[in-house]
């Protein structure tokens, strides 16, 4: 197939233009600007924004599918920028989509969507989204699935794929603020010890794109519905964290912050505003490390085949190696 991928030069959608390709699809990317290694990877990228109507509607020209994994994620981000990212940019791509004749669409969304302030031990699709969320980011995120989803007919499939708390080689936000943190010495852990999440491998989710869109067709069984993302480890919270830890380097961690005192520090990231990396502690991470949140991953092994390849194991001697290297590399 001929793919249109969006978000192409981000940490996923680097990981999915890889597994397209090494399925033999054709991947076209929708970039700001020419991308070295996406040029080494044979992608052909047309220039564009994914919030310019023109721009996509030219991209999604002779595609046989557009894989939407562009988009915002950072909890501290403006209301304008998160609506600019997450909304105006999927009705572009819905548009290009009716307008060009393009007949499968997989958006990528976020596990994030269902979080709110009760525990989610291995719950499945059918759960609702909560009555409110912490940030506008995931209620964004909420509203692209609403309009993918309702845009589902005979002559467009949707689907929508929801990975958990993406980790791996290459993540450039939640990894280095912990181990800056570590290194300065000023790292502490927050929420509640016992609570057990599924954070999602980036290769793993990336291969769930590329099963999903061979799968989707208008009247395929994954045709209008939306499907959890994750690693299929559960594991504490704690035991994550010092995963990645040992991963840069460092010793475990034991010490705590106190609930109120983490409350405090996401109250400051919200007031520091969009400039910078965000704060380790914010208001969505807190309800993350607080709450349990593992999913029932049935639905997607069964209706795509969704296994995932890489285990917590494997990932975390990845990004042992990759770091490592890091810090040879800057000593020499």
């Amino acid at each position: 197939m001929q793919i249109l991928l969006t978000g192409a030069t981000g940490f996923l959608g680097r990981s999915i233009a890889a597994a397209l390709a090494a399925r033999g699809h054709r991947v076209r990317a929708l970039v700001r600007r020419e991308h070295p290694a996406l040029a080494a990877a044979g992608v052909e990228q047309k220039p564009g924004s994914i919030s310019g109507f023109d721009d996509v509607v030219e991209a999604a020209i002779g595609c046989d599918a557009v894989v939407h994994a562009a988009g915002c994620v950072d909890p501290l981000a403006s209301i304008e920028a998160l609506h600019e990212a997450n909304l105006r940019s999927t009705d572009c791509v819905l548009g290009a989509c009716e307008l060009v004749g393009v007949p499968r669409l997989l958006l990528t969304s976020c596990a994030s969507v269902v979080i709110g302030n009760e525990d989610l031990d291995g719950v499945d699709e059918s759960r609702p989204y909560p009555p409110r969320w912490s940030t506008p980011m995931p209620h964004t995120k909420a509203l692209a699935e609403q309009r993918v989803l309702a845009a589902n007919g005979s002559n467009l499939a949707t689907c929508v794929l929801r990975p958990h708390l993406l980790w791996g080689n290459g993540e450039a936000r939640f990894i280095p603020a912990l181990l800056d943190l570590a290194r300065r010495g000023k790292l502490r852990l927050f929420g509640e010890p016992d609570k057990r999440i599924d954070p999602c491998h980036v290769d793993n989710a990336a291969e769930a794109h590329a099963l999903a869109i061979e799968r989707l067709a208008p009247g395929s069984p994954i045709a209008g519905k939306t499907y959890f993302i994750a690693q299929g480890e559960p594991l504490t919270i704690e035991a994550f964290l010092n995963a990645l830890l040992r991963a840069g380097g460092f010793p475990p961690e034991k010490r705590r912050l106190a609930g109120l005192t983490a409350r405090a520090f996401a109250a400051g990231a919200r007031l520091q505003g969009d400039d910078g990396p965000s704060p380790l502690v914010n208001a969505n991470m807190l309800d993350l490390f607080n709450h349990a949140s593992w999913f029932n991953l049935s639905a997607a092994k069964r209706d795509f085949g969704y296994v995932p390849k890489v285990s917590m194991t494997e990932g975390i001697t990845r990004l042992q190696t990759q770091l490592a290297r890091e810090r040879l590399l800057s000593r020499g």
